[in-house]
């Protein structure tokens, strides 16, 4: 194989590694905006311990949010990497490298 070929080969596998990362994100997104609706419900009655309650939907916004950004990042970069490449492929490339 030549060089370029292993730079797409690369480019692919790296590609798949990410859309890996973006599907065990997912479980993890779902299951912590369920754990913020959950406490959101189960702490509007806790009026002894407001701000336990206030901290604990923080978190889950928190790593909700987390969640979700991976998702959506390791999505479209596996996506360009996967379909595109071009650029990357490029700079690998090039004899500068």
């Amino acid at each position: 194989m030549t060089k370029d070929e292993w730079i797409w080969v690369a480019i692919r596998i790296f590609g798949i590694y990410l859309f890996v990362l973006a599907v065990i994100a997912i479980p993890e997104a779902i299951g912590n905006m369920y754990a913020y609706i959950k406490m959101s419900f189960s702490t509007q009655d806790a009026s002894d311990i407001p701000k336990l309650a206030a901290s604990l939907r923080e978190a889950a916004i928190a790593k909700g949010f987390t969640a979700i950004a991976q998702l959506t990042l390791f999505s479209f970069v596996s996506y360009y990497f996967l379909r595109h490449g071009k650029l990357i492929h490029k700079l690998a490339s090039s004899e500068d490298a």
